[in-house]
This record gives structure tokens, C-alpha cells and sequence, in this order.
């Protein structure tokens, strides 16, 4: 495949910063839920996201105005700085307040914002159209087993650990403070860096940056949606399990382990790395489970099967059925976005790519901001109300679900 070596560093960078960024990711929510203002840390980051809106639309014209790989240079190297800046002042004053805490994670979901449609339109630059169901794959293996290392690590690290092991002996690891969390993961945008610089590569198909007035190229993305709405349906409703995934992760999983379940970090890293298995199973075999002619329906089924799976975890309070629900939910989710951007990348040009997707970011972000905010209202945080939130996800999913039913056919068709 031509510029095999090209993705091979592109995706070595994206898991060398995204393993010690998963471990950021999972601790700080976690450290709110330890210090019992769960709800504060919801209603951050529901402030966080909606700020996420503005600076998404941004972004989406920066992908397509300037060369992806020196975006990415640049992204790196502003959150490196940024941890490395908070981590050494909790290393000096041994302890960071909450607002250090907190700018860590708006650099890193910001950052987020910037990365994926940029990871996204690098690929396809790059990428012939026979193989981009295989290179969307590799992208979520690589990021999935990511996550997978990352739940691990988070485990040890956010409670600690003291076994025995019949060969190794007794194993006694201390849990890490959140700044040392921090300088790991900053450390790793250094060697992302490093990885990126050092890629050479052939455009497959000839990339016009567009350079004209802001204003301009803000309305291209979603001008190109209004000229194709059966895209803009599709890409919409067809991200709901990726609102379910994030807002799930941040807002619902701490407080249920903790008031539903009564269990602790380990279950929340353990569900964190379930989740990545998961999708890691997902970007190995989905290709090979199926074909372009069942690809909407396979995309419909798992959002159906979310839906299930939301609705038990109302009823059934066991860590086994949770285990499994992050496996299964990894899998659906990982599946679905494997052939949405395949499908994605076969009806959108490559120079509006950055902007489009940009667009879908947006929307996701305004319905994360809706449950998020809704999860923040103090009824949720209420004994095990919080099983209530998966119920409203769960209402979610089932209409996304029924309205790519009814546009099957017209979906079928482009």
C-alpha cells in the first residue's frame, strides 16, 4: 500500500500520545468522583464542551487551509508544553489545585477537537479509496489497543497495587499523584513529535488548501451538508453511540460504579480497558464481517444493540453484566465508526473533509452538552439515581436508530 511507512509513524505517534492521554483522561474524572464533587466536575465539563462548539467550527477550517502533518506538529507540541508546565508546578508545590486540573483537561479536549478531523483528512490525502475501510480499521486497532494499555495502566496507577505473584513474587506499586499522571503524559506529546517530523509521503489525490476569507470556509462545511442532507442524517445519527461512549465515560460510570455498584478505581480503569478490547476486536474483524452492500444495516443493528444494553444497565446491577456491556458497547462503537467513516470518506471530497467532519463534531458536541448538563442536575447524584441517565441514553440511541431505518433505502442508493 503506497505510504504504508507514512501511516505506520502517523499511527505510532497517535499511540504513543494517546496511551499516557487515556490514563490523564480516566484519572481526572476519577479524582472528582474520590473528593465526592462528581457534579462539579459534570457541570465543568459541560462548560468545557459547549466551548468545545466554537472552537470545533474553528478547527475544521484549519484542517483544510494548512498541511496536516505541521498541524499536527503544532498541536503536539502546544499540550506537551502545557503538561509539562501544570505537572512540574504539582511536583514543586506537591499538590495542583482544581483549576490546573481542569485546563489540563480543556487543553486535552480541545485537543481532541483538532486531532481527529485532522488524523481523519491526513489518512484519506493519503489513502486510495480500495483500501479506506482497511486504513479505518488500522486507525481504530491502533487507537483501541491504546486504550486497552491505557485502562491497564490506569488501574495500577489510580489505586495502586500490593500482590503476590506465584513466580514474580510480591509486586506493591503506590498509586501515582495526578501530576506525575500528568508529566507522563506529556513526556509522550515529545515523542509524537519526534515520530511526526520524520513523515514522508505522496498525496494519493491532489489537495487544494482553500485560502480565502475565514467567513468563506466556515460556510463551506455546511453548505456542503445542506446540498447533501441524506450525508448530514447519516453522519449525524449515525454518531450517536460515540455521544452515549463520552458521555457515559465522564458524566454517568463514575458516580454508578461508585453509588450503584459500590466499587472502586479498578472498576473504572477495568471498564475503560474493557471498552478498548472491545474495539480493538471490532477494528480486527469488521472488515471482514462485512461487506459495502450490508454496511448500513450493520451500522443500524449496533445501534440498536446499544439501546439493549443501556436499558439493562438500569436493571441489572452486577459486575459481570457491566463488564460486558463495556465490551459489547467498545465493539458497537468502534464497529460503527470504522464504516461511517469508510462511507464518509467515499462521499466527501478531501479538501472539505476538515470542514465536514468539523460539523458532525459540533452537532456531537451540542448533545454531549445537553446530557451533560441534564446528568448534572443534582436528582442524578441522588442514591442510585443515576440509573435514570442511562435510560435517557438509551431514548437516544433507539431514535437515531429508527431514523436510519426510514432512510435505509435512499441511504442504500448514493
Amino acid at each position: 500500500m503506497k505510504n504504508q511507512q507514512a501511516l505506520t509513524l502517523l499511527f505510532t505517534a497517535n499511540a504513543i500520545s494517546g496511551f499516557a492521554q487515556g490514563v490523564s483522561m480516566l484519572a481526572i474524572p476519577w479524582y472528582f468522583a474520590q473528593l465526592d464533587i462528581s457534579s462539579q466536575f459534570n457541570l465543568l465539563f459541560g462548560i468545557v464542551t459547549f466551548c468545545n462548539i466554537f472552537w470545533g467550527i474553528y478547527a475544521g477550517t484549519l484542517v483544510d487551509r494548512f498541511q496536516r502533518k505541521k498541524l499536527f506538529l503544532v498541536t503536539n507540541l502546544v499540550e506537551g508544553c502545557t503538561l509539562l508546565l501544570v505537572a512540574t508546578t504539582g511536583w514543586l508545590a506537591g499538590s495542583l489545585p482544581l483549576v490546573l486540573i481542569m485546563m489540563v483537561f480543556a487543553v486535552t479536549v480541545f485537543g481532541y477537537r483538532m486531532h481527529y478531523p485532522n488524523l481523519y483528512a491526513f489518512a484519506q490525502e493519503i489513502t486510495s479509496p480500495e483500501h479506506y475501510t482497511r486504513v479505518t480499521s488500522y486507525i481504530e486497532i491502533v487507537g483501541q489497543a491504546t486504550n486497552v494499555a491505557a485502562g491497564a495502566l490506569a488501574v495500577v496507577l489510580l489505586e495502586g497495587i500490593d500482590v503476590d505473584l506465584p513466580v514474580l513474587g510480591k509486586i506493591t506499586i503506590e498509586a501515582w499523584e495526578i501530576y506525575e499522571i500528568f508529566m507522563l503524559d506529556g513526556i509522550t506529546y515529545f515523542a509524537s513529535v519526534v515520530l511526526i517530523y520524520f513523515i514522508r509521503y505522496i498525496p494519493d489525490k491532489v489537495y487544494e488548501a482553500d485560502t480565502g476569507k475565514l467567513s468563506d470556509r466556515l460556510k463551506t462545511g455546511f453548505n456542503f451538508l445542506l446540498e447533501h442532507r441524506l450525508i448530514f442524517l447519516f453522519g449525524f445519527f449515525s454518531h450517536s453511540i460515540f455521544v452515549v461512549m463520552l458521555v457515559s465515560l465522564f458524566t454517568i460510570m463514575p458516580m454508578y460504579i461508585t453509588n450503584v455498584l459500590s466499587a472502586g478505581g479498578e472498576v473504572f480503569g477495568s471498564m475503560e480497558m474493557l471498552y478498548g478490547i472491545g474495539a480493538l476486536s471490532a477494528g480486527v474483524f469488521i472488515g471482514k464481517m462485512t461487506s459495502k452492500k450490508n454496511r448500513l444495516v450493520t451500522i443500524i443493528s449496533m445501534i440498536f444493540l446499544t439501546t439493549i444494553l443501556l436499558i439493562l444497565c438500569g436493571f441489572v446491577y452486577a459486575l459481570p453484566y457491566y463488564f460486558a456491556t463495556g465490551l459489547l458497547v467498545g465493539f458497537a462503537n468502534a464497529g460503527t465508526r470504522i464504516l461511517r467513516v469508510s462511507y464518509l470518506f467515499e462521499h466527501i471530497p478531501n479538501q472539505v473533509i476538515g470542514r465536514v467532519n468539523s460539523v458532525f463534531s459540533v452537532l456531537n458536541i451540542l448533545m454531549r452538552v445537553v446530557f451533560v448538563f441534564l446528568f448534572s442536575l443534582a436528582f442524578f447524584a441522588e442514591s442510585t439515581n443515576i440509573i435514570y441517565a442511562y435510560f435517557t441514553l438509551a431514548a437516544f440511541t433507539l431514535a437515531s436508530a429508527l431514523v436510519l431505518c426510514s432512510y435505509y433505502g435512499k441511504l442504500k442508493k448514493l
